[in-house]
């Protein structure tokens, strides 16, 4: 599906954090184009160090494969670029969902500027003579540098940051608004009769449609999706009362089937119901 980016309010979201951390903040869209910045302007090495076609191609490249790996890690993701420098990306999760990328770039996580000038120095050196050592050190030395603790706190505000781009819709999918809607509807009626033919009558929608809608929001099948979210119930109800009978717990989490239930419990959680239960209390 389509991303869609609410970019006058986003600009306004990233031009803040600019003011608190002093990183550079770039979003991206789901297929890795680079949607807006703040700054707009790169820091000045990379800037300069960009202005060669191959090392620009190979940013491109750098950038794509570590947002992939974002993609599939499905949380912050600290790592260093092919110049040496320090990014952090966040994916934005709708559900399973990938919708962009939050992008900490230009991070220098150096003890000092001489260690900066070396580490960047032996990669673009790789380059021939594209580039002049003098104007490389020059332009490292205007950089910030930041500490490991600092980039551990980037990490976690950048997090932060993508759940409220997300929740707030300042990033969104096609068609996401039926999808809201049956994601609550499912959550709000765990108890009872999901079935595709209900959820089909009950937001007029054919079942393939259906499918494809639920399948992008969860990254998996929809009965399995909706099983996974009765277990999990199922051992909340079991964590607020430790003496709660499992037998009374079945029906109100959706399963007709007592047994049944006792099937789909170990297979999502490794033990019966009663042995959560035993481990909780002991």
């Amino acid at each position: 599906m389509e991303s869609y980016f609410n970019k006058d309010e986003l600009l306004s979201i990233i031009h803040d954090f600019y003011i608190l951390t002093h990183i550079r903040i770039t979003i991206f869209d789901a297929d890795y184009n680079e949607i807006l910045s703040y700054p707009d302007r790169k820091a000045g090495i990379c800037d300069y160090l960009r202005k060669n076609i191959d090392f620009d191609h190979q940013c491109f490249l750098c950038d794509r494969v570590h947002m992939e790996q974002a993609s599939r890690m499905s949380k912050p993701y600290i790592y260093t670029c092919h110049a040496g420098i320090t990014e952090i990306i966040s994916p934005l999760l709708l559900g399973e969902k990938v919708v962009g990328f939050l992008f900490f770039s230009h991070i220098f996580n150096f003890s000092s500027h001489d260690e900066a000038l070396k580490e960047i120095l032996s990669k673009t050196k790789l380059y021939l003579n594209a580039f002049d050592p003098a104007m490389e050190e020059k332009l490292i030395h205007e950089e910030p540098l930041f500490d490991s603790e600092y980039l551990k706190a980037a990490a976690r505000l950048l997090q932060e940051t993508a759940s409220y781009v997300i929740s707030n819709r300042m990033a969104y999918l096609k068609y996401e608004d039926l999808s809201a809607k049956i994601d609550k509807y499912i959550k709000d009626h765990l108890a009872e009769d999901l079935s595709s033919k209900v959820l089909c009558d009950e937001f007029g929608v054919g079942k393939t449609y259906l499918y494809q809608l639920t399948n992008e929001l969860y990254g998996e099948g929809l009965a399995e999706h909706i099983r996974k979210l009765r277990v999990h119930k199922a051992m909340d109800m079991i964590r607020e009362n430790k003496n709660i009978k499992i037998s009374a717990i079945a029906s109100e989490v959706g399963f007709d089937d007592y047994s049944y239930f006792i099937v789909i419990f170990k297979k999502e959680t490794g033990m019966t119901p009663k042995k959560f239960q035993t481990s909780l209390r002991s």
